[in-house]
């Protein structure tokens, strides 16, 4: 019989096998690809790069564990353009915390007013590009500036003022005109604003390379059994990467006024990271039988930082955001601990072996645990860069 293309069925066999891509059973792997006995089959075996790039696409028991992190990476690289276009939240000191900065500004010799003046001009020049009453209001606070004489609380009516007739009005640009007299205010009160931005930056490409890399090794993994060994190392050193930046802007911002507190977390969460890194770089760390070992040893490094974000509560309880934050940074670890307590227990496949071979597995939802700590993560690290911003370096010197 002659099939389509003038060809035999006999000769097509082999184009469909090929377009048909093979997948095995459990108890077909080799004894080294064994991980997982409750996921008992749908696995890839040794494919060529074209079957594994078709794969990508298919159906088997790495696809929800290669697209749970793909799209965990996407997720992460548009909230980084939004990091960036963010606008920081105004820096806004009431009336008493000016007048405890006033003798220590002006004692030390930080500030001139001429340099009053520039800054004076500056806002002025972007208060007349939003137009209409809210450059009414702002140059006939700002330009008291001159006459102040001491006088911090005319300042902060002044500026006040200004907010408020701005809200009233909605002029258009408002959020613009904020960022302008936070900008003076810093200048008055010889404060950083806005708060450095890298901790944050820093914390979303560890969250990047930490999904991609994860998402691209149990895509690749499958092409051969010589390279499985080594691929899944980049994977486990990219769990690390993640935990060791999660700790950063948290570290930073919650003790920005302490640098030696700082300091020593910040050192000491880099050894331990550098530690868990060279031991999963070892060959022996891939057996089967430290599976259990390799999720106690991320789940340590994670609970690492219990201690700074505790400490931090204690130095700053009574910062509302603190406190806030602090809470996100419970449930993240509660998050992460919940998927690694999944992944290490085997459930629910091991409830039903073949029932989730290809659905809901336990390393999916520990997957899905890994996104979703680390976007509560993120939304606490908004916080606080919110309360520092707010605050500025001033908190420092009160």
């Amino acid at each position: 019989m002659i099939a389509s293309g003038g060809k035999t069925a006999a000769q097509n066999a082999p184009l469909r096998r090929r377009r048909n891509l093979k997948l095995a059973a459990f108890h077909a792997l080799p004894e080294s690809l064994r991980d997982n006995e409750y996921i008992t089959k749908y696995y890839r075996i040794n494919y060529n790069g074209k079957q594994t790039i078709r794969s990508l696409f298919g159906l088997h028991n790495e696809t929800g564990n290669i697209w749970t992190h793909f799209l965990g990476f996407v997720l992460f690289a548009v909230l980084t353009f939004v990091t960036i276009y963010a606008q920081p939240a105004p820096l806004k000191l009431g009336a008493q915390k000016l007048i405890q900065l006033e003798e220590r500004v002006l004692w030390a010799g930080h500030l001139g007013w001429q340099e009053v003046l520039r800054a004076e001009q500056h806002v002025e020049a972007s208060l007349r590009a939003t137009g209409g009453h809210l450059v009414e209001a702002g140059w006939s606070g700002l330009s008291r500036l001159q006459h102040l004489d001491g006088s911090w609380d005319a300042l902060v009516e002044d500026l006040k003022a200004l907010e408020d007739r701005a809200i009233a009005y909605g002029v258009e640009g408002l959020r613009g005109a904020e960022g302008r007299y936070a900008e003076l205010l810093a200048v008055l009160t010889d404060s950083q604003w806005p708060t450095p931005r890298w901790p944050v930056y820093t914390f979303l490409a560890g969250a990047m390379v930490c999904l991609f890399t994860s998402a691209f090794c149990h895509g690749f993994a499958c092409c051969s059994w010589h390279w499985i060994d080594t691929i899944w190392k980049y994977d486990y050193a990219g769990i690390v990467i993640l935990i060791c930046s999660s700790f950063i802007p948290p570290v930073y911002y919650g003790f920005l006024c302490q640098p030696l507190l700082r300091n020593f977390y910040l050192i000491t969460t880099g050894i331990m990271g550098l530690f868990t890194v060279s031991v999963t770089l070892l060959d022996f760390f891939q057996q089967q039988r430290f599976r259990a070992f390799r999720a106690s040893l991320f789940a340590t490094l994670g609970l690492w930082g219990i201690a700074p974000s505790v400490h931090m509560l204690l130095l700053h309880g009574s910062e509302p955001q603190v406190k806030l934050a602090f809470w996100h940074n419970l449930l993240m670890g509660a998050i992460y601990l919940l998927g690694a307590v999944l992944f290490a227990l085997r459930v629910p496949e091991r409830w039903k072996p073949g029932a989730f071979d290809l659905f809901f597995s336990s390393h999916q939802l520990f997957h899905i645990c890994v996104v979703v700590a680390a976007l509560v993560h993120y939304k606490g690290i908004l916080v606080m860069v919110a309360w520092r911003d707010g605050a500025g370096q001033n908190a420092c010197h009160q």
